[in-house]
C-alpha cells in the first residue's frame, strides 16, 4: 500500500490518539475505587477540604498514619483535591448493586476519566517528542513507537488505579522536560531550560522515581547531536533543580519519611547480598520481558513468594543472562552510532535498571505500573524491528512510502490483540473485591494478595452477620477468610496482622477461643506491642474463664496504649464477676503513674471505686477530678461530676455546672 504522509497532519494525529484512547480505556471511567485509593483519595479528610486543603498539602507527605510516614507527592494529592472541589455533593463511590438499582455518576468516576485524559495528553507529547528526537526520519516511526506504547495492556494499572495517578504525573513531566530541553539545545533560549526546570520539579513532587532524568535527558541530547556544552548546562540545572526540590521539601516538611517495611514486601529488605539482589533483578527482568511481548497475567500485587528470591538455579536468571547482556552490549554500539534501536535499548534496560531490585530493594519487588517508563524504550525497539524488517523507508525525505500488507495486518493484529487485552483488564479495576477475586486465581504464591482479599472481605462478612445472622453466604466466607488468611501464613508466617485477623475471626465467628489464643499470640510473638492481639488474647481468656491470664493480658492492653476505650468496660466487669475490684484499682494506679495519657485509667479507676461506694463517692470524684484535669474540654465528664456533687449535696455542683456551659 502507497501512503503519502504529507495528508498525517499533525492535528489528526492527536485527534486520533485521543479517540484511540478513550475507545481502549472507556469502560474504565466506570470503575469505582480500588487498591491504595484508599490511601490517597477515598476518604481522606485532607483532600476532602478541597482548595483549602492546597496549602497544607504542600506541607503534609503523601499519606500517614500512626505507624508511619509515606514519600512527598504533593501534586498528585493536590489534584485529587481539586476535583473534590468541584464534585463533592457526586457520591464517592458505587457498590455493583447499587449500579444495578441505579448506575450515577460518581467521584471515583470523574477521577478514572481524567486519568484516562491525562494518559491520552502523555501520548501526544510522547508524539512530539520522538518526532523531535526522530527528526531525521519520517513520521511513521514516531507513530508506530507511540501507537504501541499508547495500546500495551501493561499500563493498565497505571491508567485504571486513580492512585497511579503519580506515575501519570511523573512521566508526563518527564517528556516535557525533554522537549524544553531539545529545544534549548537546538535554539539556545534559556526560557526551555526554565520551563524543563519546572517540568522535573513537577516529576519529582509527583514521583521520586523521576530522577531517571538524570540518565534519559543526556542520552537523548547527545542521541539529538547536541553539543556537549550544553548537554554540560542540562545536567548542571538538573542537579540544580534537585537540590531545590530538597530544599524546599526540607523548608516545607518535618521528620522523615518512615515505611513499615514487611518480609513479604520484599526479603531483600531483611536478607540478601548484592549478588542475592543481582539474580533477583535477572529474573524480574525476564519477567519483565514475558509480560511486555504479552501480559496474560497481570496482578495488582507480586511480592513474595510470586515473585521468589531467584538464585542461579532458576532457568529465568541463565535466560535473563544469555539475552540482556549481549542485547545491552549491542544497544549500547548502536546508540554511539546514533541508532534508534540503540536509543530504544538503552532508554528500556537502563530505566529498567532502577526498578529490579539491583541497586535497592522495591516494595513488591516487582510491579506492572514499574513497566510504565521503560516500556517506551521497548516499543522502540519494535517499531524499529517492524519497519526494518519490512524494509519500509523512513527517512525523512521519503514522503511516499509503500506499507507492505503484511506489515498492516500484523501491526493491526498487534494493536486488536494488545487492545483487546488492555480492555478486558480495565473492568478487573472495578473495586477492591472485584480486583482481588480475579487476581488471587494466579496470584496463589502473594502473602499480600490472599492477606488483602480477607482484609477486604472481613468487614463485609461484618454486615452480613449483623444483617441475617443465619446467612449461609456469611458463612461460606467465613471459610474464605480462614483460607485465605491462611494461606498468606503459609507464604510468610512472619504476618503479624494475619496471625491476629486470622485470631479474629475464631473469636468473633468459630468460637473456638484456645485456638484464637494460639493465633493472637503468634502476632504477639512478631509484634510485642500488637494493642489487637492482646486486646483478643484478653478477651479469650475471659471467656474461657482464665483468671489470671485474662488479668495479665488485660494490664498490657492498658500499657500499651491508655486510649484504648474498648479495654476498660471488659476488664471492668471482668474484675467485678471475679472480686478482684481492690487489685484491679491498685494495678491501674501503678499503672497511671508511669503513662503518659492517664485519663482513660483515671475513669476507670473512678469507676470502678463507685461500684463499692455505698454513698461514700470521695475515691471515685477524686479520680474523676483527676481524669478532668487531663481534659478539660471533656464536656460529658463535667456534668459527670457535677451531678455527682449535687448527690453528695457539695456546693462544687453549681461550678462544674457553670464549666460544663
Amino acid at each position: 500500500m502507497n501512503i503519502n504522509l504529507t495528508q498525517f497532519k499533525n492535528t489528526k494525529i492527536y485527534f486520533f490518539i485521543t479517540l484511540l484512547t478513550f475507545v481502549i480505556y472507556g469502560n474504565s471511567i466506570n470503575n469505582e475505587y480500588a487498591i491504595d485509593d484508599n490511601i490517597v483519595v477515598e476518604g481522606n479528610q485532607l483532600v476532602a477540604k478541597g482548595f483549602k486543603a492546597l496549602p497544607e498539602i504542600f506541607k503534609s507527605r503523601y499519606s500517614s498514619d500512626k505507624k508511619q510516614e509515606y514519600e512527598y507527592r504533593p501534586t498528585v494529592i493536590a489534584s485529587f483535591a481539586i476535583e473534590k472541589q468541584f464534585f463533592s455533593k457526586l457520591p464517592a463511590s458505587q457498590t455493583i448493586k447499587e449500579k444495578k438499582r441505579k448506575d450515577k455518576l460518581t467521584q471515583a468516576n470523574i477521577s478514572h476519566f481524567i486519568n484516562v485524559l491525562l494518559y491520552a495528553l502523555t501520548c501526544i507529547l510522547l508524539y512530539k517528542l520522538l518526532l523531535t528526537i526522530f527528526k531525521e526520519y519520517n513520521i511513521l516511526l514516531p507513530l508506530l513507537t507511540t501507537l504501541l506504547f499508547l495500546v500495551h495492556p501493561l499500563h493498565t494499572e497505571v491508567v485504571a488505579n486513580i492512585k497511579s495517578r503519580d506515575e501519570l504525573f511523573m512521566l508526563l513531566g518527564i517528556i516535557l522536560a525533554l522537549i524544553w530541553f531539545i529545544k534549548f539545545a537546538e535554539l539556545n533560549q534559556y526560557k526551555y531550560l526554565a520551563f524543563a526546570f519546572i517540568a522535573i520539579l513537577f516529576a519529582l513532587y509527583s514521583k521520586r522515581n523521576a530522577i531517571m532524568i538524570f540518565g534519559l535527558a543526556p542520552i537523548v541530547l547527545y542521541y539529538v547531536k547536541a553539543d556537549y556544552k550544553k548537554i554540560g548546562i542540562v545536567f548542571f540545572s538538573m542537579v540544580l533543580v534537585f537540590i531545590v526540590s530538597i530544599l524546599i521539601k526540607k523548608g516545607l516538611l518535618t521528620g522523615k519519611s518512615t515505611r513499615n517495611l514487611l518480609f513479604f514486601e520484599n526479603p531483600l529488605f531483611y536478607q540478601g547480598s548484592l549478588l542475592d539482589r543481582i539474580t533477583v533483578a535477572l529474573y524480574c527482568s525476564w519477567f519483565y520481558l514475558e509480560m511486555l511481548i504479552f501480559p496474560i497475567n497481570m496482578s495488582f500485587y507480586y511480592g513474595y513468594n510470586q515473585i521468589p528470591m531467584a538464585d542461579f538455579s532458576y532457568w529465568q536468571v541463565w535466560a535473563a543472562i544469555l539475552f540482556f547482556v549481549p542485547l545491552g552490549v549491542y544497544g549500547f554500539i548502536q546508540f554511539i552510532k546514533r541508532n534508534p534501536l540503540g536509543l530504544g535499548i538503552l532508554i528500556w534496560l537502563g530505566v529498567m535498571l532502577g526498578v529490579i531490585n539491583v541497586f535497592f530493594p522495591i516494595v513488591g519487588i516487582a510491579a506492572d505500573r514499574y513497566t510504565y517508563a521503560f516500556s517506551l524504550g521497548f516499543c522502540i525497539v519494535v517499531a524499529y524491528l517492524l519497519v526494518k524488517y519490512f524494509k519500509v523507508e523512513i527517512f525523512e525525505q521519503n514522503i511516499k512510502i509503500k506499507l507492505p500488507s503484511t506489515m498492516i495486518i500484523l501491526v493491526m493484529i498487534i494493536s486488536i490483540v494488545y487492545s483487546g487485552r488492555t480492555i478486558a483488564r480495565n473492568s478487573d479495576w472495578h473495586d477492591y473485591m472485584t480486583l482481588y477475586t480475579t487476581d488471587i486465581e494466579h496470584l496463589t504464591e502473594s502473602a499480600k494478595a490472599h492477606a488483602l482479599l480477607a482484609n477486604t472481605l472481613y468487614p463485609m462478612v461484618v454486615r452480613e452477620v449483623q444483617l441475617n445472622p443465619q446467612s449461609q453466604q456469611a458463612a461460606n466466607d467465613v471459610k474464605k477468610l480462614i483460607y485465605h488468611f491462611n494461606e498468606a501464613l503459609r507464604i510468610d508466617s512472619t504476618y503479624a496482622t494475619t496471625w491476629n485477623n486470622l485470631g479474629s475471626v475464631y473469636v468473633n465467628y468459630i468460637r473456638d477461643f484456645n485456638q484464637a489464643i494460639t493465633y493472637c499470640k503468634q502476632a504477639i510473638k512478631y509484634n510485642p506491642n500488637y494493642l489487637e492481639a492482646h486486646f483478643n488474647v484478653t478477651y479469650s481468656y475471659i471467656q474461657l474463664n482464665n483468671v489470671d491470664s485474662a488479668y495479665q493480658y488485660a494490664l498490657r492492653v492498658v500499657e500499651i496504649d491508655p486510649d484504648y476505650v474498648k479495654i476498660y468496660e471488659l476488664f471492668n466487669n471482668f474484675l467485678i464477676k471475679n472480686n478482684k475490684i481492690e487489685e484491679g484499682i491498685n494495678d491501674l494506679i501503678a499503672l497511671s503513674k508511669v503513662a503518659e495519657r492517664k485519663k482513660n485509667i483515671y475513669v476507670s479507676i473512678a469507676n470502678l471505686y463507685s461500684v463499692n461506694a455505698n454513698g461514700n463517692y470521695t475515691n471515685s470524684i477524686e479520680y474523676f477530678e483527676k481524669a478532668y484535669q487531663e481534659d478539660p474540654s471533656d464536656k460529658v465528664l463535667c456534668k459527670h461530676l457535677a451531678n455527682l456533687y449535687k448527690l453528695t449535696g457539695n456546693q462544687k455542683a453549681n461550678e462544674y455546672l457553670m464549666k460544663c456551659k
